[in-house]
């Protein structure tokens, strides 16, 4: 698999063997792991051989380097606000016992108080 990542300045190729995460797509945040890999000279020839026949739709800018990212790893970010269906379950159940907490305790009711859930 191949791909390119760019930081909006500069691109690279990425050369990964593997399977990508289910959030892969194109424009969305990636971490990727591994080494800046120096092209060989059979490398080159073939990448050439390739920007020439147009067989690939890797951006000429990443190809056009004297290296490529080898990945040893493939990580989808998920935005700051994404959260775990169980996380975001236990979080709205904490939120109904303290309400529920804080009625008690505006009404004088001096019950125990619930558990509060720990995700």
């Amino acid at each position: 698999m191949e791909f390119v990542i760019t930081d909006l300045i500069t691109d690279i190729l990425v050369k990964y063997d593997g399977s990508l995460p289910d959030l892969f797509w194109e424009g969305h945040s990636i971490v990727v792991e591994g080494f800046i890999k120096s092209f060989t000279e059979e490398m080159k020839k073939k990448e050439n051989e390739i920007l020439s026949e147009k067989k690939l739709q890797v951006t000429e800018k990443a190809r056009s380097g004297n290296c490529y990212f080898g990945a040893t790893e493939v990580l989808a970010k998920h935005d700051e606000k994404y959260m775990p269906p169980e996380v975001a379950a236990a979080l709205e159940k904490n939120k109904q016992l303290l309400s529920q907490m804080e009625g008690n305790e505006e009404e004088g009711d001096d019950a125990a108080p619930p558990a509060i859930v720990r995700a």
